[in-house]
């Protein structure tokens, strides 16, 4: 064109741009000859390469084409030249070891010397002193090699260039000082140790002890629990077999080798083949929904995996934030034994079809082949190629990089089975593209990665990942129908369930069997909200990157039981998006609730909130006792879904919780106002009913208020450390939290601070709003960030709403608007919460166990409140039947909790802990408050034991109930400690009260 003539004539620099590469394998260089200019830079996107502008004649002929050649390091070095001779000297290196910066290559060999010539007189420099000095130093360093480890390092320090340069310099010389040790020790035989030779770990279903059930009493994990409770689906199943020879015992195995700990409960069952969850059902079925909060057997698993149907969405545009992703994928077949209980044979089998892929990738189409290399594990003998597996360099690198698996090391995997025959047929397939592996009989057949540092797109990560699954499931496919193990009309060789998705050995995978993982340089967000809560409630978990400060955490994916692939890396995008979108917005020093799902203006995006569509959801899987309701009676949808309240308070607003939420067990519904009890009762009575034990009332609500009444029993000194009483009251005339407007909650937070500064309080006793709210006008802005941290900390202050039942409740709508805390000064017993769930939240806390102290203090408080209100022209909602109304209807009644802190450290160890304490109508909750002084700390097994729902009891029995529960609790307790029989006597009796 014109204008690029023009810029030609007056002499523009030519810029050459990578924007996108595909299908890059590592090392890659890239030389660009332009004109009689050659440019070199490392071949990645984003790279520029620029060319400085002809002069004179050559500028008139600029080149019409430029040439593109693609180079790849193979070998690289750092040759040191200490020591030698200033004038002439020469440094000789015979035999230098040059390493292969391929997993799969050889060091490289050659003789280089290097010579100085010889300078013109005046311009020598005599230095002996310095030569003396580097000499000896290179004689020190040549003679315990370390020269050589020190220039690799930097190496590749440098092309990693990590954000912790000392933390990755540390474990790059310990992984050398293994290496070292683990290259003296050479090849080493597994076969004499337990779990990794060729018989199963000594134990239950060895091949030689019994296979009757042992006691089970003081196991804990999901096995050990149904087979303890149900010990006759044992005694049915025990003598069957699977077609290919699996039995139960092999699948309970390693729960009851592991006795586990109850604080820390695993499955304790593995499968051994595809068909173990379909004929053991009755084993699985109940470890599998514990496993899978929300998941309902019977329902089909959803599949999706065309990457059309991801979102565009790009998690890190700039590059700043995004360190790196992961996502990786599990498959087994469907014709061979898992890892846990196959053979040596079918094991090898497995591999036989990974490296036969391999084989058939180097002459097939581009779309669909898989090229690379296949590293047996070091010792392994069964890979013909490359008997005796890989070498030390390439295992050192493959550690270093994070692509190497070892062998198993818990009693748990050693029980499952996955080290038998330690490390035949073990091994790593390396695909030429960059980050691309796959880990061969490690604990499913084959586990499939793909990784991708900085330039983060997961929807191009998961085309390369689906095309590996691919290539390797079209030769299976025809290996195994040619050996009589799949049949003709079979489209994948995998094995999969049409309600459990993918089968893995592994309950907890089963599903889209994906997880995704990218890694999020995230340091002010995470220094400024709670990242567990914060990614918990958008389904993710989130996990600090070893070797990296607090700024850089593993977000990842969860439970995939009912996910689609697509569903689970949608999911990861659109939550990553939102954290480094919330980190941007602190680097610009504004606050991030705004920005936060649900702590906006809006709740939680989700099931509408204005009126319920036509058809009533899917609530199948729901776990909520709205959803039980709705499944029992589906009419009472029809009949409520277009009404509201005379307050505007839809009926969709109500139980949007229970919609939105499918794993929460809590009640799933809400109410907005007062009138909802009644203009929903169709919904809410059923709920009310089932929450307190098929109680529903037809009867005032008892009140009871005279603490004279409450019994003298204090609860044993040396067993109770605090007491917890709390008391919810909402305004009447105001809608609650999930409904109310920013100026409802306004004129909340006005009569109820003013009211409690009108009450007899010690004089430094204060109102604190949060951080950033601008609705009390002595305190504009709040507390500092710091001071509510530290409130928080203290257990004075409510945490900011992160669970998805509280985010689609719409108790967090304009955080941290005209919310705050009213306290009593250092040291009070007293706070009170406004605007949390409900409009005000009183707190009495006291060390000890008298129960009846702390209830008379928190009734007073409550008693002048109400006279306070009513001064003022307002007052406590209530209602006769209902008594106190409050939002969650698990509250209704006295709107009253009541809890203990026990020390409970033999009773805590007990199975049966939940039950036990249910049988005393109480429940388990967490032990202690942050910052409170929990002795957990100190190693005690502290235990939070509170009152449930209690619509229809007084103040005074909610109180005496609790003081007999927890009396009992701790006269259990000291006969445990006590031993004899006197104790198991007890326990009977109160599990059958």
């Amino acid at each position: 064109s014109p204008a690029g003539a023009a810029l030609q004539r007056c002499g523009a620099a030519m810029e050459v741009r990578i924007d996108e590469v595909d299908g890059l394998p590592a090392h890659t260089y890239l030389s660009i000859r332009y004109g009689e200019q050659r440019r070199q830079a490392p071949f990645r996107t984003g790279e520029v390469i620029t060319f400085p502008p002809a002069t004179g004649g050559a500028a008139e002929k600029a080149p019409r084409s430029y040439t593109v050649d693609v180079l790849r390091k193979v070998g690289s070095k750092q040759v040191s030249l200490a020591g030698i001779a200033a004038l002439g000297g020469s440094v000789k290196s015979a035999g230098l070891e040059i390493p292969s910066l391929e997993i799969n290559g050889t060091p490289i060999t050659a003789d280089l010397s290097a010579t100085m010539v010889r300078a013109k007189p005046e311009e020598q420099v005599e230095q002996p002193k310095r030569q003396q000095i580097a000499r000896k130093a290179k004689e020190y360093l040549d003679a315990h090699g370390v020269q050589p480890v020190l220039n690799d390092m930097f190496a590749r320090l440098l092309e990693a260039q990590p954000t912790e340069p000392l933390a990755f310099m540390v474990d790059f010389l310990e992984q050398q000082r293994e290496s070292q040790a683990t290259e003296a020790e050479g090849l080493r035989s597994y076969a004499s140790v337990p779990g990794l030779g060729a018989t199963p770990l000594p134990g239950f279903a060895d091949g030689r002890s019994s296979e009757d059930l042992p006691d089970l009493a003081q196991h804990c994990s999901l096995a050990a629990d149904v087979l303890r409770s149900r010990p006759e689906v044992y005694e049915r199943l025990r003598d069957t077999r699977t077609e290919l020879g699996v039995s139960l015992a092999q699948c309970a195995k390693p729960g009851i080798d592991c006795p586990g700990h109850a604080l820390m409960k695993v499955a304790g069952a593995f499968a051994g083949d595809a068909q173990c969850y379909e004929m053991y059902w009755d084993f699985f079925r109940s470890i599998v929904c514990s496993l899978h909060p929300g998941w309902m057997p019977g329902v089909p698993h959803f599949r999706e995996s065309n990457p059309a149907k991801l979102t565009n969405s790009r998690i890190d545009g700039s590059g700043r934030y995004a360190v790196c992703a992961t996502l990786d994928a599990r498959r087994n077949f469907q014709s061979l034994r898992f890892p846990t209980c196959c053979s040596k044979a079918e094991r090898r089998e497995v591999e036989q079809i990974l490296t036969s892929a391999l084989a058939a990738g180097a002459d097939g189409p581009p779309s669909g082949r898989l090229r690379g290399a296949y590293l047996p594990l070091r010792s392994s003998e069964s890979h013909a190629a490359k008997r005796g597996g890989m070498t030390l360099h390439q295992q050192q690198r493959l550690r270093i990089a994070g692509m190497l698996f070892g062998a198993p090391d818990s009693r748990m995997r050693l029980s499952a089975g996955l080290g038998r025959d330690w490390p035949d047929a073990r091994g790593v397939f390396l695909a030429e593209s960059q980050g691309a592996f796959i880990w061969c009989n490690e604990e499913d057949h084959l586990r499939f990665f793909a990784r991708q540092h900085h330039a983060v797109d997961l929807k191009r990560l998961w085309r390369e990942l689906q095309r590996s699954i691919s290539a390797v499931d079209a030769v299976a496919v025809s290996r195994l129908r040619a050996r009589g193990g799949l049949g003709v009309a079979a489209e994948s060789a995998f094995a999969r369930s049409d309600h459990l998705g993918y089968v893995t050995t592994c309950p907890t995978r089963l599903g889209a069997a994906l997880r995704a993982t990218v890694t999020l340089k995230i340091p002010l967000l995470a220094a400024a909200a709670d990242l567990s809560a914060l990614c918990s409630s958008m389904d993710l978990l989130v996990s600090h990157e070893v070797g990296h400060s607090g700024g850089v955490w593993n977000v990842s994916t969860g439970d995939c039981l009912g996910l689609s692939e697509v569903d689970v890396i949608n999911n990861i995008i659109e939550g990553c998006v939102t954290l480094v979108s919330l980190e941007q917005r602190l680097e610009r020093g504004e606050p991030i609730f705004e920005a936060t799902l649900g702590l906006g203006v809006e709740a939680a995006p989700g099931f509408p909130r204005s009126r319920c569509p036509p058809a009533m959801p899917d609530v199948s899987r729901h776990q909520c006792i709205a959803a039980e309701v709705l499944r029992v009676h589906p009419q009472i949808y029809a009949k409520l879904r277009k009404k509201a309240t005379a307050g505007g308070v839809s009926f969709a607003t109500c139980i949007k919780p229970g919609m939105d939420d499918e794993a929460t067990r809590a009640s799933g519904v809400v109410a907005g106002d007062a009138n909802c009890f009644t203009a929903f009762r169709a919904m809410f009575d059923p709920v009310i009913q089932r929450l307190n034990g098929d109680f529903l009332p037809t009867v005032p609500q008892p009140r009871d208020t005279s603490c004279e009444k409450v019994t003298n029993c204090t609860i044993k000194g040396h067993r109770s450390v605090r007491v917890l009483v709390e008391i919810r009251r909402n305004l009447r005339g105001l809608r609650f939290a999930p409904s109310c407007s920013q100026d409802e909650r306004r004129e909340v937070e006005r009569l109820v601070v003013k009211a409690l500064l009108s009450l007899d309080q010690p004089r430094e006793a204060c109102y604190l709003p949060l951080s950033h709210s601008q609705s009390y006008a002595p305190m504009p802005g709040g507390v500092s960030e710091e001071e509510e941290r530290g409130l928080r900390s203290s257990g004075l202050l409510f945490d900011v709403p992160s669970r998805r039942e509280q985010l689609s409740a719409g108790v967090g709508r304009q955080w941290p608007d005209a919310r705050g805390a009213f306290l009593c000064g250092e040291g009070a017993d007293f706070v009170a919460w406004v605007g949390e769930e409900d409009h005000v939240r009183l707190r009495v806390q006291r060390e000890g166990g008298d129960v009846k102290v702390a209830l008379a203090r928190a009734l007073a408080l409550e008693a002048e409140l109400s006279a306070a209100l009513e001064r003022l022209g307002s007052g406590f909602a209530f209602e006769e039947r209902l008594g106190f109304l409050t939002v969650d209807p698990a509250h209704l009644g006295p709107g009253l909790h009541c809890a203990v802190d026990l020390r409970l450290p033999l009773v805590s160890m007990r199975p049966e802990l939940e039950e036990l304490v249910a049988s005393l109508d109480l429940r388990i909750e967490a032990a202690g408050t942050p910052g409170d002084g929990s002795d957990a700390a100190a190693g005690l097994a502290t235990r939070r034991v509170g009152t449930g729902p209690n619509l229809g009891v007084s103040e005074v029995d909610v109180a005496n109930g609790l003081i007999d529960g927890c009396a009992r609790l701790a006269g259990l307790e000291d006969a445990l400690a006590a031993g004899g029989i006197e104790a198991e006597e007890q326990l009977r009796e109160l599990l059958l009260r």
